[in-house]
């Protein structure tokens, strides 16, 4: 049996190679030859590699070898690895991902709101009312809200939510979702009047205003990473572009 360490070191390396673009779509791969000397394998633990690739999305095994799929027909396994390429990730695909969770959260709100128990509801009313009454650090702050949400989806009755929960959850913690670049809030100011709304939406089991409110608190959240983003990323172009960078950089090259 090949390492599984060994296929899955390759399948990563390819799968980036892809995802950055150094393969086309309809490209051929090296060859499972080509791969198993440039990585001193077995030719076996390359066919896994290719096998990996395939599960994900990114590549089909034909006659003649691996091919590269087209990417919006792959699995939505890799959001994470298409977030993990670049830290900070990908300013473009990260506010995709979170404006695709924002609808998800958006739903489970409104659904949430309007079949909720009087228990459940207390519930969630006592998390907002945290939020709006006491200074909270980042971490607690985005523990409450993975908490809300949480009410919403069980309140929801709902399997499929639920099961779009889990998958969201796992893949958040096993990629860059749960790095420095997202552990930031929007100004409280800004989100303190739609916390209040959306607790009167759930008093009344107001779902569409519930609804609402929780697009437009993800929206503030998108709005603060993007520009945390940017303040990054700017810094870091200006580290690089510092003299004594550029004289290692052209050292370094030359």
């Amino acid at each position: 049996m090949p390492s599984e360490s060994q296929d899955a070191s390759i399948a990563a390396s390819l799968r980036d190679d892809i995802l950055r673009g150094h393969y086309r779509c309809g490209e051929r791969l090296p060859s499972e030859r080509d791969l198993a000397q440039r990585f001193g394998v077995h030719r076996s633990t390359v066919r896994e590699a290719f096998k990996r690739l395939e599960q994900l999305g990114v590549a089909r095994i034909r006659p003649g070898g691996a091919r590269v799929a087209p990417l919006e027909e792959a699995s939505l396994d890799v959001v994470e690895h298409l977030l993990a390429l670049d830290s900070p990730p990908d300013p473009e695909i990260l506010d995709q991902a979170l404006e695709a969770i924002s609808g998800f959260r958006a739903m489970s709100a409104r659904l949430g709101t309007e079949r909720a128990d009087a228990q459940q509801r207390a519930k969630m009313l006592e998390i907002l009312a945290t939020m709006l009454n006491e200074e909270l650090d980042v971490d607690r702050h985005l523990g409450l809200v993975t908490e809300l949400s949480d009410c919403f989806v069980e309140a929801s009755g709902n399997m499929v939510l639920r099961l779009m929960r889990h998958g969201l959850r796992k893949r958040r913690g096993e990629s860059s979702g749960d790095s420095i670049h997202l552990r930031v809030t929007p100004d409280k100011g800004e989100v303190e009047p739609h916390l209040m709304k959306l607790a009167r939406a759930i008093e009344d089991a107001d779902g569409a205003t519930a609804s609402e409110q929780v697009y437009r608190l993800s929206t503030l959240f998108r709005r603060t990473v993007r520009e945390e983003g940017i303040a990054i990323s700017s810094s870091e172009r200006t580290a690089e572009s510092a003299p004594g960078n550029r004289a290692r950089a052209i050292g370094g090259a030359a």
